[in-house]
C-alpha cells in the first residue's frame, strides 16, 4: 500500500490529481447463493477502497468503487443462467460507457490520463 500511495502521490502532484477506480458488484452487498467467495472479496474491496480513499485524500488521490452492472461473463452465466441475456452488459460496452460517464464528470479543462502511476 505505501509504494502503491508514493507512486500515486507523485503522479497527483505532476498531474493535478489522481483517480483510482476498482470495478466492484452489487454481489458486495448483496447475497447470492453461490457466489460466497466472489461477494466477499468485491465486499473487501469496497471496503479498502474507502479506506485508501480517506487515507489519500489529503494528497490528492482518490479512489471510488464502481459496480458495472450485470456482465455477460462465464460466472454470471453459472450463476443465474436463467438470466435473461438482453440485460447483460458486455464488458467493451460496459468499459465504454464508464469512460463516457467519467469523461462527463470531469470539470472543464480537466484531463483523463489512463495508465500506471509514474
Amino acid at each position: 500500500t505505501k509504494a502503491l500511495f508514493g507512486a500515486l502521490a507523485t503522479s497527483a502532484r505532476e498531474d493535478r490529481g489522481a483517480l483510482v477506480i476498482n470495478i466492484s458488484s452489487d454481489a458486495a452487498v448483496n447475497a447470492y447463493p453461490g457466489w460466497g467467495a466472489y461477494g466477499a472479496s468485491k465486499a473487501a474491496l469496497a471496503h479498502l477502497t474507502a479506506i485508501w480513499d480517506e487515507e489519500a485524500k489529503d494528497n490528492g488521490i482518490r479512489f471510488l468503487a464502481l459496480d458495472p452492472g450485470d456482465m455477460d461473463t462465464p460466472l454470471h452465466a453459472l450463476a443465474l443462467p436463467d438470466a435473461d441475456p438482453a440485460t447483460l452488459k458486455h464488458s467493451d460496452l460496459a468499459a465504454a460507457e464508464i469512460i463516457e460517464k467519467l469523461l462527463d464528470a470531469l470539470p472543464a479543462g480537466a484531463a483523463l490520463r489512463a495508465g500506471a502511476p509514474g
